[in-house]
């Protein structure tokens, strides 16, 4: 266990959390670069975004994917709580997210200002659960 947050969490979900709060911050800066519509933005733009689907899909396949392989059978026993619920629609709203910005780093679209906007929301959506997640397991549980 990590003493990193001052919580029971282990390392890697402490540093899991920081990166997925600096993605955010940089997303930030991506979405104002898109905003601004000039050829250099927007080009910057797209390497901003291409460079943090990586990164969360860096963190998926490191921390997320088998932190929830290992501990299957812990969220399995929570079925009649918060725990299954809320593990089950963050992975499925990350996890759609993560898909959909692959999608938008491999293929280039017309005008997709619409799908761009629905990824951001479920990726906010999935981020705002994985700290609900990180508080409730290692901050209000004890592990």
């Amino acid at each position: 266990m990590s003493e990193l947050l001052g919580t029971k969490a282990p390392i890697a979900s402490d540093l899991n959390l920081l990166l997925q709060i600096t993605i955010l911050v940089i997303l930030l800066v991506g979405f104002k670069l898109g905003k601004e519509k000039t050829q250099s933005s927007l080009k910057t733009h797209g390497r901003v975004m291409t460079i943090m689907v990586l990164l969360n899909a860096m963190a998926i396949l490191l921390v997320m994917g088998p932190s929830f392989v290992i501990n299957f059978g812990l969220v399995l026993g929570e079925v009649s709580t918060m725990g299954f619920p809320l593990t089950l629609v963050h992975a499925l709203f990350g996890g759609t997210a993560e898909i959909l910005g692959i999608i938008f780093m491999l293929k280039k679209f017309g005008n997709v200002r619409m799908w761009m906007r629905f990824t951001w929301v479920l990726w906010l959506i999935a981020l705002a659960l994985g700290i609900v997640f990180y508080v409730q397991y290692y901050i209000v549980q004890p592990v």
